[in-house]
This record gives structure tokens, C-alpha cells and sequence, in this order.
């Protein structure tokens, strides 16, 4: 799964007359079957899949969010993609959300039944029960990256207990760096408070997450701003590595850093997951 800074959720019922408010620029597009359609338009949410048309935007490839196999929409939902040979709009289908996994079996189905596509998506796993919390590692070492679904999580809880939340977080964020996977944040509800918006994306990022999902234009530029990695910081990275693999000490002090095996690791983990190599390093 691409390390993308935002994930920008449009209703698949609605796509059509939404996707000119999506900003193009450093997003991952996320047709959405499941929780922002309603049960009586899913049905239309997975016709309108053949009809839209995004051989005009700069977008490389889609990523679709689809229901639970665990009920009929979610296996109509499979047998579309298939249908549509794993193609929406001209591009290919790159990642394909599963909600409400429990195990890393749960993904594994869905590799399964998407397996026969010539080029099968990755699969993104969403954490949203208390169940999938408990199990972060497990699924994790079975998905493409890691999302945070804290609404349906507080479902599940009699009240929205800070730490208990906090814990999950935590969680799913080492499952993702432990596997070398991206982790995404789950969207805010705040549509207008810009500063408010701000904290979150800043929140998040200092839990360890690398991106966050949107549901509005407004939300998308203080996702940007926070977790786009900027190509200095990359070649900060490399640059800690070459200077420890030309100091034959092992452990370099200058006035202005200290470069020791500690961060050579950090700095060879960064760029395996922003660089795209599919395994973590240790």
C-alpha cells in the first residue's frame, strides 16, 4: 500500500457529481461501498463503479473501500471488482479496503477471492472493533497497511474511553511499523475548524500514524501539511547512513548530531516504507 499522506473518502453512490471537489494532488482516491452508503443505494454505489470516468485526473490508480464479506453487499462488492477485471474509471484498482477484519485469516480470504485478478489489489485492513485491537499484530502481518476506524470502535464501548482509545492507537501503529506497513488515522468530524483539524493530523502523527483519511476538501491541506515527507528529510536519512558507513568507528559524534546504530536503523526503516521496499528492515 502507497505511503500516502491523505485518503480522500467519496461515496461511490455519488461519485459522479463529487469527484470535481476532490483535490488530486498527493491523495489516494477512496470509492467508498460502505459506511457512506446507505443500504438501499449500495446497489447503485456498485453500478455507478462501471460508469465513472477518471482517465482525466492525475491519480495513478484508486483504492475502494467495500463492506464485510460477512454480508451479501460485501460479496456482490468482491464480484464487481472481479467483474470489472479489477479496473474503475480507466485505472487499476490498488488497494482494496476491508472493513471489521478480526484476524489476519480474515485478509487472507480476501487475497483469496481477489487473487484471480492479473494484477490483485493490496489489501488495506481496517481496525475498528475491540476484537481487531487485541489482534493488530496478527493482521497486520497478513495486510498491505493499517487503518484506524475509531467511530466503530466507539460503538462497541459503553463510553469513549481516552486511554482505552489511546492504547489501540498505539497499537496499531507499532503492528504497522513492526511489518514495515503504512498506518492511516481515521478521519476527523470536524469539517471547519481548520486549527482543530491541525492538532488532530499533528496528534496522529506523533502517535506514529503516516497518514489520515478525509471526507471533505477542507480537511485535505492540514493533512498535507503534517504528513507529507519532504525530499530533505529523505536525504537526511541517506546521508546518516553513508556518514555511518564511512566512519569505521561505528559511532560518530559531531557538533551537530550523533549517528549510531540506533538511527542508521530508524533512517534504512524510513526509507524502506517511503521508498516502497515491500520489506521492513531490522
Amino acid at each position: 500500500m502507497n505511503v500516502d499522506p491523505c485518503m480522500f473518502y467519496v461515496p461511490a453512490s455519488r461519485a459522479d457529481t463529487l469527484l470535481d471537489t476532490v483535490p488530486e494532488h498527493s491523495i489516494a482516491l477512496v470509492l467508498d461501498l460502505e459506511d457512506s452508503v446507505p443500504a438501499h443505494a449500495k446497489p447503485t454505489a456498485r453500478a455507478r463503479l462501471r460508469d465513472i470516468d477518471l482517465t482525466g485526473t492525475d491519480l495513478a490508480g484508486v483504492t475502494v473501500r467495500i463492506n464485510s464479506i460477512e454480508t451479501p453487499d460485501g460479496l456482490l462488492d468482491i464480484q464487481t471488482i472481479l467483474a470489472l477485471g479489477g479496473e474503475i474509471g480507466g485505472l487499476p484498482v490498488q488497494t482494496v479496503l476491508v472493513p471489521k477484519v478480526v484476524t489476519g485469516r480474515d485478509v487472507a480470504v480476501y487475497r483469496s477471492l481477489l487473487s484471480g485478478l492479473a494484477d490483485p489489489p493490496e489489501i488495506g485492513s481496517i481496525i475498528e472493533t475491540v476484537d481487531a485491537v487485541e489482534n493488530a499484530f496478527d493482521i497486520a502481518a497478513a495486510s498491505s497497511g493499517l487503518c484506524f476506524g475509531p467511530a466503530d470502535l466507539v460503538a462497541e464501548m459503553w463510553a469513549p474511553d481516552e486511554s482505552y482509545l489511546a492504547h489501540a492507537r498505539a497499537r496499531l501503529c507499532t503492528a504497522a511499523s513492526r511489518y514495515g506497513l503504512p498506518a492511516v488515522d481515521g478521519n476527523s468530524f470536524e469539517l471547519w475548524d481548520t486549527d482543530a483539524i491541525r492538532a488532530q493530523c499533528e496528534a496522529a502523527k506523533r502517535c506514529g500514524f503516516t497518514g489520515k483519511a478525509a471526507i471533505h476538501p477542507r480537511q485535505v491541506g492540514p493533512i498535507l501539511e503534517t504528513f507529507t515527507v519532504d525530499p530533505e528529510e529523505l536525504d537526511s536519512y541517506r546521508q546518516t547512513i553513508k556518514d555511518y558507513e564511512a566512519d569505521d568507528a561505528g559511532f560518530t559524534v559531531t557538533k551537530d548530531r550523533v549517528v549510531a546504530p540506533p538511527f542508521v536503523l530508524k533512517a534504512r526503516r524510513m526509507l524502506a516504507l517511503y521508498e516502497g521496499n515491500p520489506r521492513p528492515v531490522r
